[in-house]
């Protein structure tokens, strides 16, 4: 009888450990959570540039025929290309894969 409820208060006390481990990581969460809300709300409340707003054609467009020889000899359209194919790729294997991936 004495084993008994040794054994018994030995799992009641690892169930009370438990469920406190379980509390400080759920509170660590619940706090990364408000930082990382906090940083996303900072982040909404600064306004976008009028020249990001255009585009990158309002961009390209404003710039002197000199510097579009070069950059377009420099490959920076073909660069622009292959980093959007990428993050298109990117994003389509996430959404194939149901963001799992």
């Amino acid at each position: 009888m004495l084993k008994e409820f040794t054994e018994w208060l030995l799992g009641l006390v690892a169930k009370v450990f438990s469920s406190l481990w379980d509390f400080v990581e759920d509170a660590a969460i619940a706090v990364f959570d408000g930082v990382v809300s906090g940083f996303v709300a900072l982040l909404t409340a600064i306004p976008v540039p009028e020249w990001v707003q255009g585009g990158l054609s309002s961009v390209w467009g404003g710039m002197d025929s000199a510097v579009l020889f070069y950059a377009s000899q420099a490959g920076i359209p073909q660069a622009l290309m292959v980093v959007g194919a990428g993050y298109s790729f990117r994003f389509m294997r996430k959404v194939v894969t149901l963001f799992q991936w």
